[in-house]
């Protein structure tokens, strides 16, 4: 009955407060990337360094972690499991502005991964119980869109506290004397450990039993259509005639992997995206960071609503393959949109970066979907979870060193950095590209969907 679920506006208070979490994840973990020249010069490390600072370090722990910390969600009090991974993830970032050699800093890295780690299937399974089957959807696609909208949010927040810092308000505090790159990080996780705080605020709601109503369009437009707040859209999709559950689980592998090389260049571009503005055109920090922060939060956002749009419209109308055939034709445009960033002109580079995130934000939210339609309701879960670990183990671990070892193995320091990310967004989504083929021309549906 709806009476056994929080009051809404509760709720809705909850949600609020988990997607400002999610924000300031982003921040703590997103920050190094206006920081790169600075954090370089200080350490003396080499970019392929730093791009282990900015992926590796942070992406392995995550990756692997989110599977036994989903795991503990499921057991244990979500909301301390969460105040627990705020707090570390904090303190991670206060130990990265107070690291004074590459070994240092990495293995701070390391606790930033763990404690973020903590947060998604913490808050999602919070959501569920929040929310009545109906209203759900929404609510954790609200959750999943601050996440989205996170990326850009943190660029925006580190550009403004380095702009802050220039303007020399900390001149008269004992910050003064440490390096602009260590305030920045220091401001930024010290309020974290502040911010746990409010997640005590949060009641842990009685966990309730699968809904066993649920469909699929409900249950994906939590990460395609309920993301734009228009769930339920898809609830009309025909189904699909059942096949074996090996063969289920095989198609959705070519899902998995065209997520995967989104994710892959995804990280490449965010984490070296304001490194080419500053160093390749002579920009302030500061200035990229606020100008380039809004619009990725305005880019990838709005392409994390569009795509589940999209994919609620595409579902209705030819269930999971059409949905695969926008992600077909959004693959595409970013191949030519992708060659902005290599431009000489800086205005076009900085469309080109919103650009790029606005397409990749369809891929991505409209691929969920389809997995989630592809698979039964008893399976979602593994499914999300195995396919998160792949998105941050191999996409976030790999795409910035690969942009690193581009630049210094082929191009040359000439070159500057629009040549390696140009051939890293190509080389990852001509592999989403043929992952999208594989996916439609092996595994069809076996009954012709109607309208």
């Amino acid at each position: 009955m709806m009476d056994d679920y929080p009051h809404r506006s509760y709720a809705w208070t909850v949600v609020a407060i988990l997607i400002a979490t999610a924000v300031l994840s982003y921040t703590d973990r997103q920050v190094l990337s206006l920081l790169v020249d600075p954090i370089r010069g200080d350490l003396h490390i080499s970019d392929t360094q730093v791009s282990l600072l900015l992926g590796t370090a942070f992406a392995v722990v995550y990756g692997i972690a989110g599977i036994p910390l989903g795991f503990l969600a499921d057991r244990i009090s979500r909301r301390n499991l969460i105040f627990a991974g705020v707090s570390v993830w904090s303190l991670g970032t206060i130990a990265c502005g107070l690291s004074h050699d590459f070994g240092q800093i990495f293995a701070s890295r390391i606790v930033v991964g763990l404690g973020e780690a903590a947060l998604s299937p913490a808050a999602i399974s919070l959501i569920s119980d929040y929310f009545p089957p109906s209203r759900r959807g929404t609510a954790v696609g609200f959750f999943l869109s601050g996440i989205a909208m996170g990326s850009g949010a943190a660029i925006l927040i580190g550009g403004g506290v380095l702009h802050v810092i220039e303007l020399g308000v900390l001149a008269a505090t004992p910050l003064a004397a440490r390096a602009p790159w260590r305030m920045v990080l220091l401001c930024i996780g010290a309020p974290g450990l502040l911010w746990a705080l409010a997640i005590l605020l949060i009641r842990e709601p009685a966990r309730r039993a699968a809904d066993a109503g649920a469909d699929a369009g409900a249950i994906g437009g939590a990460v395609g259509g309920a993301i734009g707040g228009a769930v339920g859209s898809a609830r009309g999709a025909a189904p699909v005639a059942p096949v074996a559950a090996g063969t289920t689980w095989a198609r959705v592998v070519p899902i998995y992997v065209m997520l995967a090389a989104a994710s892959f260049v995804d990280n490449a571009v965010g984490a070296w995206a304001p490194t080419l503005l500053i160093r390749d055109f002579h920009r302030n920090p500061s200035q990229v960071g606020m100008e380039l922060g809004i619009l990725l939060t305005a880019g990838f956002g709005g392409g994390v609503l569009l795509g589940g749009v999209l994919a609620d419209r595409a579902g209705v109308r030819g269930g999971w393959p059409r949905k695969l055939r926008v992600c077909l034709l959004a693959s595409l445009l970013i191949l030519p949109a992708s060659l902005l960033m290599n431009s000489s002109n800086f205005g076009f580079v900085m469309a080109g970066v919103p650009t790029y995130f606005l397409l990749s934000g369809m891929v991505t939210a409209i691929g969920f979907s389809a997995i989630l339609d592809m698979l039964p309701n008893r399976s979602r879960g593994l499914a999300m979870s195995v396919s998160f670990f792949l998105n941050v183990a191999l996409g976030a671990g790999l795409g910035p060193t690969a942009v690193a070892l581009a630049a210094s193995d082929l191009f040359g320091a000439a070159a500057g950095l629009g040549p390696p990310l140009v051939l890293t967004v190509i080389g990852g989504y001509v592999t989403a590209l043929a992952s999208i083929g594989a996916a439609l021309s092996i595994f069809r549906p076996r009954a012709a969907v109607t309208a």
